[in-house]
């Protein structure tokens, strides 16, 4: 599928795309949607509000797998906080509903889920936002711009947190 627009979330660009890719927020339709999550045990539950609807109908509702799973099946349920493909699953979701597109969950599911999705707690908020700004952040940067932060004794395993590359590109 062909990717719908260069911007990320559920925001319009700016008027010259030759200026600047970054998402108009004041244009948002949906700027107050907020994901919530609750693991306890084998089940886990995730939850999309918007409070852009009218009060009525600003109800949390649930973000089920099966859209996600359409897209790349790599799980029967969400999870988060380990490296099982619930998170991988959980990713794509996320990055659908936020992004409205195929390619950009495709393309990115993978290095959401090892630097965000694996990283929540058993009960997590996140806001719209903070997704869209993760893919505008990843989209945009230099080639080679981030790298994996080594595994340490206090935290082995853990080396897939990204941060700013020393190098000069």
């Amino acid at each position: 599928m062909a990717r719908a627009s260069p911007c990320v979330a559920h925001y319009t660009c700016m008027v010259d795309k030759r200026i600047s890719r970054l998402p108009d927020f004041h244009q948002a339709p949906h700027p107050s949607r907020v994901y919530s999550g609750l693991s306890a045990g084998a089940d886990s539950v995730v939850t999309v509000q918007d409070s852009s609807l009218p009060k009525d109908k600003q109800e949390p509702q649930p973000l089920l797998p099966d859209a996600s799973r359409r897209v790349k099946d790599c799980c029967e349920r969400f999870q988060w906080g380990e490296s099982g493909s619930g998170a991988l699953q959980l990713a794509i979701a996320l990055l659908l509903d936020v992004s409205g597109d195929v390619d950009t969950a495709l393309q990115w599911h993978e290095h959401f889920a090892d630097t965000y999705v694996r990283r929540l707690p058993p009960a997590w908020t996140v806001p719209e936002l903070d997704i869209a700004l993760w893919l505008h952040c990843f989209e945009n940067a230099r080639p080679h711009a981030w790298v994996a932060a080594p595994s340490t004794p206090e935290s082995p395993g853990q080396g897939v947190a990204m941060y700013p590359s020393s190098h000069g590109d």
